[in-house]
């Protein structure tokens, strides 16, 4: 055992030794390779352009754009609104608040659907202006009375098959709804399945339009500001057509609050301008297509 420690403690002092002797050689070897470098020099400048950390990159601009795939069309059964106040009559048109048939078109095929509804609501308008037409006629030459002009249907007339010229903008929707009339609304009604049209919402609409009627100042003329009823309410003179609802004049009005005036020369001018709009917009498209058909045809009778 003491051998052993001998030894043990012989290899503790070798070990000593010789991690200071390697230490001291390991010194002397780094002392030499730093005379042997050459003095260090900075690295050379990046070829790299400085740019400023305050500067912000530009962000490729993102393209907002939505994009639709599908057209989803709910249609809903006919019924007696009691919601719109029209003109005249009563039976006003609403819908049910479920659906009855769901569709789904691409959108191609829902405009070439939309353009062939158009063009057949068209179709049916210029029906009803000639069987007007021809009832006028028969009325005046004395064919038939009024009476028996009253009872004649649109299936009665015979019309003669005729292409209609209908432009992109019409079918398009470039036009107004047309408002039906009293009997035209009942009969749709009948047709869509209403067995009984309910009387009372004629009374309700007809109160509804007198309330609509007495409104307005009673001024004539010229208009006071202490004795206007519009201008003790706050509010501006309104003027629809001659006399309704406010009678005042442009020149004599003394409303505090001012006077409004329709002009209808001023919606028809911006009707005029948004449809010429239109018309102008579509047609680059429209030639563009013609032009890439004729181009395909050349092609074919190219190769033919």
């Amino acid at each position: 055992m003491g051998i052993l420690k001998r030894k043990f403690s012989e290899l503790d002092e070798d070990s000593c030794c010789s991690s200071s002797s390697s230490t001291s050689c390991c010194g002397w070897d780094l002392d030499k390779q730093k005379q042997d470098m050459p003095p260090h020099s900075p690295p050379a400048p990046a070829a790299f352009p400085l740019r400023s950390i305050l500067k912000k990159p530009k962000l490729p601009a993102a393209q907002n754009n939505v994009c639709f795939l599908q057209v989803t069309v709910y249609s809903f059964p006919r019924c007696q609104g009691f919601t719109g106040v029209p003109s005249r009559g009563g039976a006003t048109l609403g819908m049910t608040r479920r659906h009855c048939e769901v569709q789904t078109f691409t959108i191609a095929e829902y405009t070439l659907e939309q353009r062939h509804r158009r063009r057949e609501q068209l179709r049916e308008r210029w029906r009803q202006e000639k069987f007007l037409e021809i009832k006028e006629k028969l009325i005046t030459s004395g064919t038939i009375n009024e009476t028996g002009a009253e009872t004649l249907t649109i299936d009665q007339v015979p019309f003669e098959e005729m292409n209609i010229n209908i432009n992109s903008v019409e079918l398009e929707g470039g036009g107004f709804l047309q408002p039906y009339s009293s009997k035209q609304r009942q009969a749709i009604l009948l047709a869509a399945g209403v067995r009984r049209i309910d009387k009372e919402e004629k009374r309700q609409l007809h109160t509804l339009r007198l309330s609509r009627e007495t409104c307005g100042c009673d001024c004539q003329g010229f208009c006071e500001p202490e004795s206007c009823a519009c201008s003790l309410a706050g509010i501006k003179c309104q003027v629809d057509r001659f006399n309704f609802p406010c009678g005042c004049s442009q020149d004599g009005c003394g409303n505090t609050q001012g006077r409004v005036e329709f002009d209808s020369r001023r919606v028809r001018t911006h009707h005029f301008h948004t449809i010429m709009r239109l018309e102008l917009e579509r047609r680059p498209k429209h030639e563009t297509h013609l032009s890439k058909d004729q181009s395909a045809v050349s092609m074919v009778n190219r190769r033919g």
